[in-house]
C-alpha cells in the first residue's frame, strides 16, 4: 500500500492549461443580476499584508476589498479617508486563508472573527463560478454574500484541482496543462478521466526530460476469451497512474489526455510524493457510497435523481514493525488533508483519494503488525 501526498495547485504552479477560464461573464460589482444568473470570479495571485497588534485589532500594510472593489492602503495604524465608520469590509488572513468581515470603527479596523496577533501574509486565489440567489442582485461581492450568491464549484480549467473526484474540467480533442512541482514529486494519479490515451513528461531545469511516459486507456477488464475480444463493447480504464517519476525537487511536470474528436474529461489530477507503507492483506473490502435519491410512489414506479458517488475501503495492511511509528504519525499529520491511498496498483479500485474515517494498529508480532484502515473517498 501507497500513501500519495498530493501536493496543492494554484496560481504559481499552474504554468499553462489549453482549457479556456470563459465559462460565464466575469462578476462585475456595477451590474445588477437577475435571479439564477450565473458569473465567474478569477482573482490572480495577489498578496495581502495584515499586522495585528492585538487580537481583533487591525493595520494595515498593503490592500483590501470593499465591496468587491480592491482599495490600497497607504498607512499603517490608521484606515484611509474614505471609509466611513460601521462600512464592512473584507480582508484575507493567512492564518486561515480565508476572508474576514471588518467593521470600521474610528481610526481602526475591528475584526468580527477571532484570529491572532503578529503579521500575516497571504494569497489571494478564487477561481470560482457563482450563481445568483435573488433579484436586484447589485453590489453583493460573492465571496462575501452567502445569502445573496451560490457558491457554484470551480471553473472549468480548475475543476481538476479542486478536492472534488465527480467535477471535472472538459475540452474537445484534448487536455494539455504544463505544472512547477514543489518540492519532490514522484508520483501522478488522473482519476475519474475519459480519454484514450495519458501522457506524463517530466522536465529538469538541468538534465531536460527524465520521464515520458504515454498509457492506453483501453481496458483488457472482462476480456477472457477471443469472443469476448471481439465482440465485447470497448471500455477505457477511467483511473490513470504514473508511479515511477525520478524524485526530482521542482520539476515541470506536463500532463496530456487526448481523445481525438470526443470530449477529454479529467475529474483530478494529483501530483505528490509516495510513501510505501504495507501490503493490504487479502480479504480487503471496496465499494462505494451513492448520493442519488430514488423514490418509489404509491404505484411502485422510482423517480431517480442522480448525483455523485464516493469511493469506500476497509483494509487491514501487513506493516513492518519499525515502521508503525512513522505510520501513526503520517496517518495523524493527514487526518484532515485529503490524501490518495494506493491499496494495490493492480486493482484501481483500491485508488482512494479522500481521508481515514478510521484507523488502529495491533502489534501482532515479534516482525510486524496489523493496521486497520477505513477510507472514505470524496465525492
Amino acid at each position: 500500500m501507497k500513501i500519495v501526498r498530493p501536493m496543492t495547485v494554484n496560481d504559481a504552479n499552474l504554468l499553462s492549461s489549453n482549457v479556456a477560464e470563459t465559462d460565464y461573464a466575469a462578476y462585475n460589482a456595477g451590474t445588477t443580476y437577475a435571479l439564477s444568473d450565473r458569473v465567474i470570479l478569477v482573482s490572480p495571485s495577489s498578496a495581502v499584508t495584515i499586522s495585528i497588534a492585538n487580537p481583533g485589532v487591525v493595520t494595515w500594510a498593503a490592500h483590501g476589498l470593499v465591496d468587491g472593489t480592491p482599495i490600497v492602503f497607504t498607512t499603517t495604524g490608521n484606515l484611509p479617508t474614505g471609509i466611513v465608520a460601521g462600512t464592512r469590509y473584507f480582508i484575507r488572513d493567512a492564518a486561515v486563508n480565508t476572508f474576514r468581515l471588518c467593521t470600521k470603527i474610528g481610526g481602526t479596523a475591528i475584526i468580527t472573527t477571532g484570529t491572532q496577533s503578529g503579521v500575516h501574509t497571504a494569497t489571494a486565489q478564487i477561481h470560482k463560478v457563482y450563481e445568483s440567489l435573488q433579484a436586484s442582485n447589485l453590489n453583493h461581492y460573492p465571496p462575501s454574500s452567502p445569502t445573496w450568491w451560490l457558491d457554484s464549484g470551480a471553473t472549468n480549467r480548475w475543476k481538476m484541482f479542486d478536492t472534488s473526484v465527480t467535477s471535472q474540467t472538459s475540452a474537445t480533442d484534448q487536455i494539455v496543462v504544463s505544472l512547477l512541482a514543489t518540492g519532490r514529486v514522484n508520483t501522478v494519479a488522473l482519476l475519474n478521466v475519459s480519454a484514450a490515451t495519458a501522457r506524463v513528461v517530466m522536465t529538469d531545469d538541468v538534465d531536460g526530460v527524465i520521464f515520458d511516459e504515454t498509457q492506453t486507456l483501453a481496458s483488457d477488464s472482462g476480456i477472457t476469451d477471443w469472443y469476448a475480444y471481439f465482440f465485447e463493447p470497448i471500455i477505457r480504464a477511467t483511473d490513470a497512474l504514473f508511479s515511477d517519476l525520478p524524485p526530482y525537487a521542482d520539476a515541470q511536470i506536463d500532463i496530456t489526455l487526448t481523445d481525438t474528436g470526443s470530449a477529454v474529461l479529467c475529474g483530478a489530477a494529483l501530483l505528490g510524493l509516495a510513501r510505501e507503507i504495507g501490503g493490504v492483506q487479502y480479504g480487503a473490502s471496496v465499494g462505494i457510497q451513492d448520493y442519488s435519491v430514488k423514490q418509489q410512489n404509491d404505484f411502485g414506479d422510482y423517480t431517480i435523481l442522480e448525483r455523485a458517488f464516493s469511493k469506500r475501503g476497509v483494509w487491514a495492511i501487513y506493516v513492518e514493525n519499525y515502521l508503525v511509528d512513522e505510520l501513526n504519525k503520517i496517518l495523524a499529520e493527514y487526518r484532515a488533508t485529503p490524501t490518495l491511498y494506493i491499496g494495490s496498483e493492480y486493482f484501481t479500485s483500491t485508488f482512494i483519494y479522500g481521508f481515514y474515517k478510521d484507523f488502529s494498529t495491533v502489534i501482532s508480532y515479534v516482525d510486524y503488525s496489523i493496521c486497520n484502515l477505513e477510507l472514505e473517498g470524496l465525492t
